[in-house]
């Protein structure tokens, strides 16, 4: 009958859903305070699917707490609003807060997954060889190897923006998407429409997207990924199959081309070429050689995705506070004057003689955080902190 189809998904979301939910079941310790749930559902409807951290902020200021919960169809999310809070789960009771919350949609294999980039790989022997293979490309030797990239993309951005002022956004990100490419890579990018550029950046912005709970139900509701394609209300589907897409672009096509490079002896200095250098200077891995090659092919795309747009971000930010407080900029401005004079443009070697331009940078970081809400962690057994329960595999 007609209405087989959408019964059978009702009873289905009903059984799934009180499994999910045990609201009888007692606890120790209440969860921290947060808006009134509703019956079943929880705070599904009042899940935020955009400006999250504004949202949360205003919670903790409405309960009167750095900590706030709420929990959707039985999964509790853990809201931290204090420097103090995050200093003693995070770092303090890091042994059992350092995992990361999987979201289907960006971690479930069989959709977009990103589950292998660093940022999202639960605590593990997988996390602890990437975090180690991220540590040996950023130490301060390594990372200094790569200024000049830094000022040679900085110099030919100013140029293009004197040229073009109105198309300075675009030219701030392909400054940034540049030196990432080069330094990761050894890619160069020759025109702002470089399509692995406009790749990455579409890749990254989808990320984001996805990684919001609210915006799709599989990240609260998993169980619906397995409804088939052709059932009404299935077509975020389609869009995971072309995000998909736009991640593989991302992650693949610069890694084979270093490698192709590398191959024809071609390849200049990068992250990549080194990286994949001493892997094969290890002569005894055998069969676990193609499980390292991809933990570094997935260490390097991290490093790409991740400082390309927050880059970006950063020097925009930056832009807008200096013309939002002409004074500071007067000030930081005379002392570039006075440190540099004007016949030359400033070095890497002149950051120790700008204090004050050191401290509009941070005071831009404090003020606009690019990535207000980090990554979210996971703990992976019950805690205790206040007097409150914090369940285990809640997301923090």
């Amino acid at each position: 009958m007609a209405w087989d189809i959408p019964l059978t998904v009702l009873l289905v979301f009903l059984i799934t859903s009180l499994l999910y939910i045990r609201p009888l079941r007692a606890r120790k310790h209440p969860l921290p305070p947060g808006p009134k749930p509703d019956p079943l559902i929880g705070h599904l409807r009042a899940l935020p699917t955009s400006n999250e951290h504004l949202v949360y902020t205003r919670w903790g200021k409405e309960f009167k707490s750095d900590v706030v919960s709420i929990s959707v169809l039985g999964q509790s999310i853990i809201v931290l609003n204090s420097t103090k809070a995050v200093n003693e789960l995070l770092e303090k009771r890091s042994n059992i807060y350092s995992s990361r919350a999987q979201l289907p949609m960006i971690s479930d294999p069989d959709l977009i997954d990103w589950s292998r980039i660093t940022g999202l790989l639960p605590y593990g022997e997988r996390w602890r060889a990437q975090r180690r293979l991220t540590h040996l490309s950023l130490h301060k030797k390594a990372s200094q190897s790569f200024w000049p990239l830094v000022v040679k993309q900085a110099r030919l951005a100013l140029v293009r923006i004197a040229d073009n002022p109105d198309d300075f956004v675009r030219e701030i990100r392909r400054m940034s998407g540049s030196t990432l490419l080069s330094a990761v890579y050894g890619y160069e990018v020759t025109s702002a429409h470089d399509p692995l550029v406009r790749v990455v950046e579409k890749a990254l912005d989808h990320l984001n997207e996805a990684a919001v709970p609210g915006n799709f139900f599989v990240n609260v509701m998993p169980w619906i990924r397995y409804i088939p394609d052709w059932v009404p209300g299935t077509g975020w589907k389609n869009t995971v199959k072309e995000w998909r897409k736009e991640r593989e672009k991302m992650v693949d096509t610069p890694f084979d081309y270093t490698k192709q490079q590398i191959a024809e002896g071609t390849a200049p200095h990068s992250v990549l070429k080194s990286l994949l250098a001493e892997l094969n200077s290890k002569i005894d891995l055998g069969r676990g050689y193609e499980e390292q090659e991809d933990r570094i092919k997935w260490v390097t795309g991290t490093l790409f995705g991740a400082g390309s747009d927050t880059s970006a971000a950063t020097a925009l930010v930056f832009i807008l506070a200096m013309v939002l407080n002409r004074s500071a900029f007067l000030k930081a401005q005379a002392e570039v004057d006075s440190v540099i004079g004007h016949e030359r443009l400033p070095e890497m070697s002149d950051r120790g003689s700008l204090n004050y331009v050191e401290c509009v940078m941070k005071e831009v970081l404090r003020w606009q955080p690019v990535v207000p809400l980090a990554i979210p962690h996971a703990v992976i057994e019950d805690d205790e902190y206040r007097g409150w329960g914090i369940p285990k595999g809640s997301t923090v």
